[in-house]
């Protein structure tokens, strides 16, 4: 027992001593200012759409299905590694406390944001249904209580072997939180409220006997908790180097017309190297993409001119900052070294990428804001786009470079 105790504070003080490692460099950056500015302005608008809404408007719902999908999105943080599947295996049947208190733990971790969801949402429901804002605190107990159920039955369902148990699982209390929230938030009678809450316990009880006979399943639990920490080292590696990240590469032939316009020629080594790990690299590629289509929805869906503007502007200087790391991507590598190529020709590759990137953004941001808007704002947001894109790869990405350089 004492062993298994002195196990979990070696783990929890080794994870937020490199947690304050990381958020050291991460918040002390440009980013930081921007990501504070667009929240800010995020917020002004969203008061001022709050304002405008009636009784119509389906707020229970909306809520629910946010915060339905919050809880069911609950991760067990456990801090395993790798070897612990072969030197924790004959302490398994000890490691019970540890494992409580790795849900502890990632209950306290992960309420931040359901209070802040619920926070964000109170405004919206006061404005709608009317009531007082003392009611925050009791729904803000009702989803706690609902954040330990989701974490406990995601913890008996992590000892089945097949990856779809995982998936239903998820399904399911997503569903159920869903309802329940939706009958709480929505007044409805009590009956229906003790209907899903009773549904809830027998789910409960019966994952819990399942899991009972079963052993852990320690490969699930380290891969898990793998990809829990390469999506902070991605998040890190924006604002430093990052040892431990290892990018995943997926072979996208549709892409390759991309690379076939490169001249063969010393010119053109960096130019094509940069352009096929965008492509294959998900790491920056999936980044692109899922900045690029959230900004086109925010925009596309929004008709006020000035946030259309904002947002467009925001993110792409997010996307252009967050592909900067590219250029550290194959400094390890010797063969990279031996290219009978300029240093200089290096930076200037990838910020040509980059600035062919950001363009391309500031044309679909730009189609967005001519659906979501007007032909004439669609222009506006395209010009904005695109100076600032210019602006963003010839003044500012290289002054950045060359600080990542030193």
């Amino acid at each position: 027992m004492k062993q298994v105790e002195e196990l979990w504070k070696s783990r929890i003080t080794a994870y937020y001593t490199e947690l304050r490692k990381y958020l050291r460099y991460m918040l002390n950056d440009h980013l930081l200012f921007v990501l504070v500015f667009g929240l800010g302005a995020a917020l002004y608008y969203y008061s001022g759409w709050i304002k405008t809404l009636d009784e119509t408007f389906p707020a229970p719902l909306v809520m629910a299905v946010f915060l339905g999908a919050l809880l069911a999105w609950s991760p067990v943080y456990t801090f395993l590694m790798r070897a612990d599947t072969v030197f924790l295996l004959p302490l398994e049947e000890k490691m019970a406390p540890y494992f409580r208190k790795a849900i502890t733990a990632s209950f306290l971790s992960q309420s931040y944001l359901l209070i802040a969801g619920l926070a964000l949402f109170m405004p919206l429901y006061t404005q709608v249904k009317g009531g007082s804002m003392k009611i925050f605190f009791v729904w803000l107990i009702l989803i706690a209580v609902m954040k330990i159920w989701n974490l406990t039955v995601r913890w008996h369902v992590l000892k089945v072997q097949e990856k779809e148990s995982r998936h239903i699982d998820w399904g399911i209390r997503l569903i159920v939180n869903i309802l329940l929230l939706y009958f709480v938030f929505s007044g409805a009678p009590l009956l229906f409220i003790l209907a899903v809450a009773a549904a809830m316990a027998a789910y409960y009880i019966y994952c819990g006997k399942r899991a009972r006979p079963m052993v852990l399943k320690w490969e699930t639990l380290v891969e898990l908790e793998e990809k829990r920490m390469a999506a902070f080292y991605r998040l890190a590696n924006l604002f430093t180097d990052v040892p431990h990240l290892r990018g995943t590469v997926k072979r996208r032939k549709w892409l390759d017309k991309l690379l076939g316009q490169v001249p063969f020629q010393p010119a053109g080594t960096y130019t094509y190297l940069f352009r096929r790990t965008f492509v294959r690299m998900n790491e920056f590629f999936g980044l692109y993409i899922r900045l690029t289509v959230m900004a086109a929805l925010i925009i596309g869906f929004s008709g006020q001119a000035v946030l259309q503007l904002i947002i467009a502007l925001l993110f792409i200087y997010l996307t252009g900052f967050q592909l900067l790391p590219m250029i550290r991507r194959h400094e390890t590598k010797i063969w990279v070294f031996l290219y009978p190529v300029a240093p200089e020709q290096k930076s200037a590759s990838l910020l040509d990428l980059i600035g062919r990137l950001l363009l391309l953004q500031a044309v679909i941001f730009g189609l967005a804001a001519w659906a979501g808007h007007s032909l004439s704002q669609g222009g506006i947001v395209l010009a904005a786009g695109a100076v600032f894109a210019l602006f963003f790869a010839k003044m500012y990405a290289p002054a950045r470079l060359h600080k990542m350089a030193r």
